[in-house]
């Protein structure tokens, strides 16, 4: 009787191997393991990850969250080594106690974020889950280091990787430059939310704000890779040129206090404001009520969240060709270019932008249309594409 029991056993697991890698083949479900920012936490990935996990339950897959990117960021080393170990040890009894189809972590590709996986993405291999990292963001000077140290650590990284979702083709020729498998590589997208916010005098009054000038928008956090100095100094043109404007400026960051300096002595303290950290929610009233996005940024992210955010809110744009920008907006249907650390260049687009009302209107058009581009729905089947080819690579 034992024997046959261990044979019958043999067999109903081997039977239930088979429906589980045919389920698997065909897409019917997954279970996602789906590392996640902590509440608190700002930028891309706070934004665009809730509504994929939602999305991908109204689905029907079976999605475990967990916490995988915390929020502070300024914390000491022993601190961050503690934080990584917990989030190992974590992800590790997930993985044990659950039968996943695949890890989705929530990541970059910058020298803070592989410090952190190279510990923990070679802990998840080999668990019968296929691993897929979604890079928000990657500094490409990284790939062509020669310092052994960090050359290693990418490799050990990615190599641990089944899929890598990175969010522009201009990142993708830089993996594959660097040798990264081609079949790893996915081209994706970040989820946009509709904006249903209207233009209203009561914004206006609430934030104390001028109605007989156009209101130039600029949001990020305040550091000089954003092109936050370049807008400030193209703002000193604006106004020796005898432009009316208001620059309305929302975030924080290490360069607050030099950015409030620099208005000061540019005397722009009646055409400028800094709001500090407004949050997410919050932002869409002002999208919605400005007339201009300002975003001249050279920063390493791959999906600059501020640019479709203010499309969605049909928002015309003036932005550098880098990054997702180049992959989805052309000039003049959605944006004007500009070039990055040119004040001058800035200012000649705000002008030809601020005198060209059809312009604008056109721009807020195809601006919405754009948007509609990276609903929840789209986007979701367009991983789980990705997914079910990583699910069929035995």
């Amino acid at each position: 009787m034992r024997l046959k029991s261990r044979n019958t056993y043999v067999y109903a697991h081997s039977w239930c191997g088979r429906i589980d890698f045919h389920r698997k083949s065909l897409g019917i479900t997954l279970r996602i393991l789906l590392g996640i920012p902590e509440k608190g936490s700002q930028g891309g990935p706070a934004a665009c990850e809730p509504p994929f996990a939602d999305e991908l339950r109204r689905l029907g897959h079976d999605v475990v969250e967990e916490i995988y990117v915390y929020a502070g960021t300024n914390s000491a080393f022993i601190q961050r080594a503690g934080r990584v170990l917990a989030t190992a040890r974590r992800f590790q009894e997930r993985m044990s106690d659950g039968r996943f189809d695949l890890v989705h972590l929530n990541t970059a590709f910058d020298a803070k974020a592989l410090l952190r996986d190279a510990f923990i993405v070679p802990k998840l291999t080999g668990k019968g889950a296929k691993i897929f990292l979604k890079l928000h963001g990657s500094d490409n000077h990284l790939l062509e280091t020669k310092n052994p140290f960090w050359s290693a650590l990418w490799r050990r990284v990615l190599s641990g990787a089944d899929g890598i979702g990175v969010l522009s083709t201009e990142e993708r020729e830089n993996f594959l430059r660097a040798n990264i498998p081609e079949q790893k590589l996915f081209v994706v997208k970040n989820i946009v939310e509709k904006n249903s916010q209207e233009r209203g005098l009561e914004f206006l009054r609430k934030w104390n704000l001028p109605a007989d000038r156009p209101l130039l928008l600029f949001i990020s956090r305040f550091i000089r890779t954003k092109g936050l100095f370049d807008v400030i100094d193209a703002c000193g043109l604006l106004r020796d040129r005898g432009e009316k404007f208001y620059f309305l400026g929302l975030g924080n960051g290490p360069e607050f206090s030099e950015a409030q300096a620099r208005v000061e002595r540019l005397n722009l303290r009646d055409g400028v404001r800094f709001f500090g950290y407004i949050p997410e929610d919050e932002t869409d009233r002002f999208y919605a009520n400005s007339d201009i996005l300002l975003f001249p940024t050279y920063h390493t992210e791959g999906f600059p969240m501020v640019i479709f955010n203010a499309a969605a809110a049909g928002l015309p744009l003036i932005t550098t060709r880098i990054r997702a920008a180049a992959d989805y907006l052309t000039e003049p249907e959605n944006c004007l270019w500009t070039t990055p650390r040119d004040p001058e260049a800035l200012a000649d687009k705000i002008t030809e932008l601020l005198r060209n009302p059809d312009l604008r209107s056109d721009m807020k058009r195809n601006n919405k249309a754009l948007a509609a581009k990276f609903t929840a729905e789209i986007v979701t089947e367009e991983y789980l594409d990705a997914f079910r080819k990583l699910q069929r690579r035995l």
